[in-house]
């Protein structure tokens, strides 16, 4: 059990990669633990914000442990993590921050794929060598080449060859780079708190409108009416109020 920690601090809830002896490699075991801690996420109208590191210093996550392909084959052809784990990242639809302590490799760089912010420390490694490992990089090879240019995702993903945290940033893949773990969580608390100072619908409704209307052309998108109807909520009231009484709003999430 101890694979995954996860703990709330307030409105901030933490979920831990805690295996560094095997680089945070995700086993069988900790995709259904990830995902267990996901729907708890998911399910608490007090967790506002997630922010999902690594423990140790080495890595964020190695990818999928492949080990288990010897010691469990049955558990490792029958659980890909491609269509479990990362839509789930994406379907809480409460914000969800990646803090990069290390190397995210193959699923680990996936988990990050998946979700909205992505914060790394200087000088690590990120990217996924599926074509070297007879894989097929499904999630990644979806997503990437819509997140940054199409071209650099297609050179990462044939060659899979990894990218230092520092051109990740430039391509647009990692959001900040910081010093060093310390440096990292604190940064990643600091754009959780501003998150949890927003209306909790208008950003369950912003999340839902970005993932779900991405590949939607621009004149059917703004069309839709996706997610919580924030226009008669309550909040909608708060949010005037609080800004023409100058005081903080009291947010209900109704």
């Amino acid at each position: 059990m101890g694979f995954i920690e996860y703990e709330k601090k307030g409105e901030i809830a933490y979920l831990y990669l805690n295996k560094p002896e095997k680089r945070n490699a995700i086993d069988s075991v900790m995709s259904d633990l990830f995902l267990e801690y996901l729907e708890e996420y998911k399910n608490d109208p007090q967790a506002r914000v997630l922010i999902i590191t690594g423990k140790g210093d080495k890595a964020f996550c190695s990818g999928r442990d492949l080990k288990e392909s010897k010691d469990n084959p049955e558990a490792f052809k029958k659980k890909p993590l491609r269509g479990r784990l990362f839509n789930a990242i994406i379907e809480t639809y409460k914000p969800v921050i990646s803090a990069l302590n290390g190397a995210a490799v193959g699923a680990g760089c996936e988990i990050a794929l998946a979700s909205d912010i992505r914060l790394a420390r200087k000088e690590i490694k990120i990217g996924m060598p599926e074509a070297k490992r007879g894989m097929g990089a499904t999630f990644g090879a979806t997503i990437l080449p819509k997140l940054i240019s199409p071209s650099f995702a297609a050179k990462m993903l044939y060659t899979g060859k990894l990218v230092s945290s520092e051109e990740a940033l430039h391509v647009g893949l990692v959001d900040e780079l910081l010093e060093d773990q310390e440096q990292l969580m604190q940064r990643a608390t600091e754009i959780a708190e501003e998150i949890c100072e927003c209306a909790p619908l208008s950003v369950q409704r912003i999340k839902e409108t970005i993932w779900k209307t991405m590949d939607v052309p621009l004149f059917q998108a703004l069309q839709l009416d996706i997610g919580p109807n924030v226009y008669e909520s309550e909040d909608r009231i708060e949010g005037a109020q609080a800004f023409l009484e100058k005081r903080k709003p009291v947010w209900k999430g109704k």
